[in-house]
């Protein structure tokens, strides 16, 4: 038996790519741990939109997620410059690329809707039973989100799919709210700060419902990593569940 190869030590160029690997899978799992707090705390703000502690945790966040974003961005270039991936390394540095543009702008989205809530009177007639409104969707966009992660994380492309199919209960939640402002709102003359609650209403619905889009677009970057396909523009894909058949 040749044991002549048993011998030779671990290509240094493999060690250097799997540890880099490493560090671009902790990079992003810190990005994805910050945004979905950010989504908690955007969700407490409904219901204390003031809250002068949570408003500067929320922009502190913001700062570490612009960091992590040019630094996973960085990081995808470099390993594809240094390492000449196969496909599949290629596949996984792509995916990341993707995931982490969405998860930047989740990260500008949540900055929207914080914006808005603090422009908001909570107090004025109306107003307060949007609040359970926003709850759900809050609800359903966290967890489209959280799901989108793990399929990517944990390579489960039933979870992606899953995370696809829950976008028409998001949209059916945005569209709710437009329809209840036009019909408590519509034939009477609204005050000023009225008028700024109804905007910012809609807005908040329109972002959350915009997360949803964010977290099926890493829904679909898990998918390509898992089976090599891009179903980005695969028509009928919310009604599509590979494991559901």
């Amino acid at each position: 038996m040749d044991t002549q190869n048993e011998n030779i030590p671990p290509s240094p160029v493999i060690g250097i790519k799997d540890k880099f690997l490493e560090q671009l899978q902790s990079d992003f799992q810190l990005l994805s741990e910050i945004v979905l707090m950010q989504t908690m705390l955007a969700s407490r703000l409904v219901h204390d939109n003031h809250n002068e502690e949570l408003i500067a945790q929320l922009k502190r966040n913001e700062k570490i997620i612009d960091s992590l974003d040019i630094t996973i961005k960085e990081k995808v270039i470099n390993a594809i410059m240094l390492f000449t991936p196969r496909a599949s390394d290629l596949r996984r540095l792509m995916a990341y690329h993707d995931m982490t543009i969405a998860m930047e702008r989740v990260g500008d989205l949540i900055q929207n809707i914080s914006a808005s809530l603090q422009e908001m009177d909570f107090s004025l007639e109306g107003i307060d039973r949007y609040k359970k409104l926003m709850d759900k969707m809050f609800t359903q966009t966290n967890q489209m989100l959280k799901n989108a992660v793990f399929a990517f994380t944990g390579g489960s492309n039933e979870m992606a799919y899953s995370t696809i199919l829950m976008d028409d209960k998001v949209d059916k939640l945005e569209q709710k709210i437009d329809r209840k402002l036009a019909e408590d709102f519509s034939g009477a003359v609204q005050s000023t700060q009225s008028l700024i609650n109804i905007m910012n209403l809609n807005s908040i619905s329109y972002y959350l419902e915009r997360i949803g889009d964010k977290a099926v677009d890493m829904a679909e970057s898990a998918i390509y990593l898992i089976e090599g396909k891009d179903i980005r523009h695969t028509k009928g894909l919310k009604k599509k569940n590979p494991e559901k058949k």
